[in-house]
């Protein structure tokens, strides 16, 4: 019978990678959600003990260290523990989202009201309405308040709760859109479990052609026949410039001595050229172990060392899941 906390191969590798010395000089601190960090490397590190944590949170976040990073920095941002944030989240349409229960918390945390919102219903059944409204804390004679549409016309409807507890439910979408209406900084690029549509199932209507076209010449009738931004993405996934010593960033290797290095086999070389303690390798490698290239920004393409850095992390990835296919 296999351990339910035993370690996976790329959970061993991430633990390894671990200084138990960064954990020292993080504070605990009650008012700060338990953790204080004082730095980027401090949440990183601590993202990697996160990471391992197994049981300690949920399963869409285990082995994945950069969203376990974003939870961190988002945990920091609202004062709460990472861990209780950890435990709140989702993954829907491959985007991290929150329960709606969260989401309130931070709410009655952050907006600038005084008190808590209030709700009302009216009406029954698919015309049931749902009113919110607070009082402003810098003014409490003044109220600002939202109605929400029909239950009917309320979409989407991903939560469990529609169905088990409706009230509550529309109650939270009251109370997060009276928030992203009135306070929109409070929930700024934060989504509830029920607000973002799922991903659809894959059929004939979703389904893509992902036949590599034969040679350069196919390569460029196939982009020449896609919208511009449709192609100018594919180009640049498919394309690296080499770098040159010009545009080398101190204590970093560009892609061109990388590449060389490893063309050689010049494995203590290449070790040398890739810090792979590098956000930018982290985040290739995450990738590469998920068989994606997510995470591939324009800021990364433009910059040599980091791009050398993701490509590593990428190699490294796939080099890893093959083995885990292997083992397996």
């Amino acid at each position: 019978m296999s351990n339910a906390l035993a370690l996976t191969e790329t959970e061993r590798r991430i633990a390894e990678r671990i200084d138990p010395n960064a954990a020292t000089d993080v504070t605990v601190s009650a008012a700060a959600g338990g953790l204080a960090f004082h730095n980027m490397s401090q949440m990183m590190e601590f993202a990697r003990y996160m990471v391992i944590a197994k049981g300690g949170i949920r399963k869409h976040l285990r082995g994945d260290v950069g969203a376990c990073l974003a939870i961190c920095t988002q945990a920091v941002e609202w004062g709460m523990s990472p861990y209780a944030v950890a435990n709140k989240s989702y993954f829907v349409n491959d985007q991290i989202a929150f329960e709606s229960q969260l989401v309130q918390a931070v709410i009655l945390k952050r907006a600038p009201i005084k008190g808590r919102i209030k709700f009302e219903f009216t009406g029954t059944g698919e015309k049931r309405i749902c009113r919110a409204w607070a009082r402003l804390a810098e003014d409490p004679d003044e109220v600002v308040e939202y109605v929400s549409p029909e239950f009917a016309k309320i979409t989407p409807k991903n939560s469990p709760l529609w169905k088990s507890d409706p009230d509550q439910q529309h109650a939270y979408y009251s109370g997060r859109a009276l928030c992203r209406r009135h306070f929109p900084d409070v929930l700024l690029g934060v989504y509830a479990d029920d607000e973002l549509a799922p991903e659809p199932p894959a059929g004939p209507d979703t389904a893509r052609d992902v036949t590599p076209p034969k040679g350069l010449n196919a390569r460029l009738d196939a982009l020449a026949g896609k919208p511009a931004a449709e192609a100018a993405l594919a180009a640049a996934d498919t394309f690296v410039e080499p770098a040159t010593e010009a545009n080398r960033t101190d204590g970093f290797a560009g892609l061109g001595e990388y590449q060389a290095s490893t063309d050689e086999g010049g494995d203590e070389a290449a070790e040398l050229a890739i810090n792979r303690q590098s956000p930018d390798y982290l985040l290739g490698y995450e990738g590469g172990i998920q068989g994606m290239r997510k995470g591939l920004t324009a800021d990364i393409k433009a910059d040599a060392a980091r791009l050398a850095h993701f490509e590593a992390g990428q190699a490294d990835g796939r080099a890893e899941a093959a083995r885990e296919r292997e083992e397996a």
